[in-house]
């Protein structure tokens, strides 16, 4: 393993977390990039897998850094399918190996990605070591996908966590009885879900190949869709019980069962 050294600066994204120090072993110019988070299942099935790989694959292909925490399953996947385009923040202290099952990768990407940590040497996880290790992977990306997770899960405290710090949540469309915990976030209205692959690159990152706007990953996704003037049906079946919020707002009304976007 290389050596690792001390971060001269703290990024701007980890202000609010207070870190006294942190760690590094890599390249460290991946931190000037643009990051995209991913996290997940330890156990996706493998529909989740194939989504998880190929998006991983295409944002780095555009040049977008995957930040992930290393773990089993969608963490290590997504972060094989980007390297060298991939930031991993350790639950352990740099000279640490964890998990022992992902060594392979993990040595990877410490020699061709960039792995993080904020934990002093010698350091063995512990449980809520994961907790911080999930703060830091979430605040670093500039928005979080998440490919398939449980009810009560580390990766919807992950979305609970992204959705205080304002960040987008997107998830791909599930079959009912599966990934209860990503369909919940999409009724709910607290995810986007990506229904195509090119077709979401395109809006938000193909076009800006340059830069990925705060106010592209950030706009209002349901007035977007309400121009279009769809059902109220199919707006409710797509976003869920936000809408009502929005009637109470007054920033739609319903017109013949169809949405009309209220003009500001």
């Amino acid at each position: 393993m290389q050596n690792f050294s001390t971060l001269k600066e703290i990024p701007p994204e980890f202000a609010h977390l207070n870190l006294k120090k942190l760690y590094y072993c890599g390249n460290v110019q991946l931190l000037q990039s643009h990051k995209v988070t991913i996290v997940g299942t330890r156990n996706p099935n493998p529909y989740a897998q194939n989504f998880t790989r190929t998006i991983a694959q295409r944002l780095s292909k555009e040049g977008i850094v995957i930040v992930s925490g290393g773990a089993l399953g969608t963490d290590i996947i997504a972060h094989q399918a980007s390297l060298p385009h991939t930031i991993m923040i350790s639950p352990t202290s740099l000279e640490i190996i964890y998990p022992k099952s992902n060594e392979k990768t993990i040595r990877q990407i410490y020699q061709n990605g960039l792995v993080l940590s904020q934990f002093d040497p010698p350091y063995h996880p512990h449980s809520f070591s994961f907790l911080e290790r999930n703060r830091l992977v979430v605040s670093l990306g500039e928005c979080v996908i998440i490919p398939q997770a449980d009810l009560r899960s580390g990766s919807m405290q992950s979305a609970k966590y992204a959705l205080s710090l304002q960040k987008k949540v997107f998830v791909p469309p599930h079959h009912i009885g599966q990934s209860n915990g990503t369909q919940s976030l999409a009724k709910e209205g607290k995810a986007e879900v990506i229904w195509d692959i090119e077709e979401w690159m395109e809006r938000y990152f193909v076009k800006n190949r340059d830069s990925i706007t705060q106010d592209s990953l950030c706009q209002d996704e349901i007035l977007e869709f309400c121009k279009k003037n769809p059902l109220f049906e199919e707006a409710f079946l797509r976003f869920g019980e936000i809408l009502f919020e929005y009637e109470l707002d007054g920033k739609i009304t319903r017109n013949s069962g169809r949405i009309v976007v209220s003009e500001s």
